[in-house]
This record gives C-alpha cells, sequence and structure tokens, in this order.
C-alpha cells in the first residue's frame, strides 16, 4: 500500500487470512484506502461494512487518511450504526441473562459508546436504550465477581547465626541469645 501499487495490495491482502477481529479490521481498512485511491468508491464501501461489523468504534486517524476520505468513511458508517447498535444491545442481553457478567458489561460499554457518537439523532428511542444499556451494565459489573486475590506468600524461613569457634576450646562456641524484648 505505502509504494503506491494498490492493486498488487489488493491482491496480496484479498489472498491474505485474518486469524482475529483486530487483523480482520486491519486488512478492510488496507482494502479501503486501496479502493478509494483507485476511484472504486461501491468495493470501497463495501470494505466499511466490514470494517464496521468487526469494529463499530474504529476511525480512520487524520495521519491515515484526507479529509474527504475520512469524511467518506463517516458518510458511509453513520447509517449502518442504528443496526449495529441493537445487534450489540441483543448480543449484550444475551450474555446478561447467560450470566457471562463480564462479556455483558463489555458489550453494553460498547453500545453506550456507540449511542454517544450517534448523537441527539436519534430521539427518545436512543435515548431509552442508553438508559437501558447503562441500567443493565451497572447490574453486570455489580454481578461480576471480584477477582480472586492470589495466595500469600509463604513466610521466609528463620535465620540461624552460624556456630562461632572459640580459640581456647578449638570448638564451636553458640551464638549469643538474642536479647528478649519487654
Amino acid at each position: 500500500y505505502a509504494s503506491a501499487a494498490y492493486e498488487d495490495a489488493l491482491q496480496v491482502l484479498t489472498t491474505s487470512g485474518t486469524a482475529t477481529p483486530a487483523e480482520a479490521r486491519e486488512v478492510a481498512a488496507y482494502q479501503f484506502f486501496c479502493l478509494v485511491a483507485l476511484g472504486r468508491s461501491d468495493e470501497a464501501r463495501h470494505a466499511i461494512e466490514t470494517i464496521v461489523k468487526v469494529d463499530p468504534l474504529y476511525h480512520p486517524s487524520g495521519a491515515q487518511a484526507s479529509p474527504r476520505v475520512l469524511a467518506f468513511f463517516e458518510d458511509v458508517r453513520r447509517p449502518l450504526l442504528p443496526e449495529v447498535v441493537k445487534g450489540s444491545y441483543a448480543q449484550a442481553k444475551g450474555a446478561f441473562e447467560k450470566k457471562e457478567m463480564p462479556a455483558a458489561a463489555s458489550e453494553f460499554d460498547r453500545v453506550i459508546a456507540l449511542l454517544d457518537e450517534m448523537g441527539p439523532s436519534q430521539g427518545q428511542s436512543g435515548s431509552d436504550m442508553r438508559t437501558l444499556a447503562a441500567g443493565f451494565r451497572e447490574l453486570a459489573k455489580a454481578a461480576t465477581p471480584p477477582p480472586t486475590p492470589p495466595p500469600p506468600a509463604a513466610p521466609p524461613p528463620p535465620v540461624v547465626a552460624p556456630a562461632r569457634a572459640d580459640a581456647t576450646t578449638n570448638g564451636p562456641v553458640p551464638a549469643p541469645a538474642e536479647p528478649v524484648a519487654p
């Protein structure tokens, strides 16, 4: 991509497999940049959809893209967010019902972050969903058991002073007794 061989980069990206969601997002982002550079807007829209499905909170940085490319990305991303929020809420609620509280809290955090990004354009339904998500998030966090503390460290073994040899007896002399504190 950096060498401006966009077709070659697309070919490599298409044949490369991804193992993690982070890798899938990164591959889709490079595909998006290549497709925009080649003027293939419809395919770039599809790459944005892939990015939003994998990581709806992703935004290319200003260092990565021009303002025109950033605006194009946001113009495609914004209309996708309501469905992503509904899906994330359903996933969070499902985890909550299965008593998978850390996963539920994390997913409710995502719902709240996405609703905050969407702003007041969602009207009362967005405000209601935010209230529900915040309430369930707090319940999930309260139900999450605290991490178990590590077991206490074993006390160090007592230090025994070595025996001294006395010059007159040529034998070991016991170490002087420690004074007892009152």
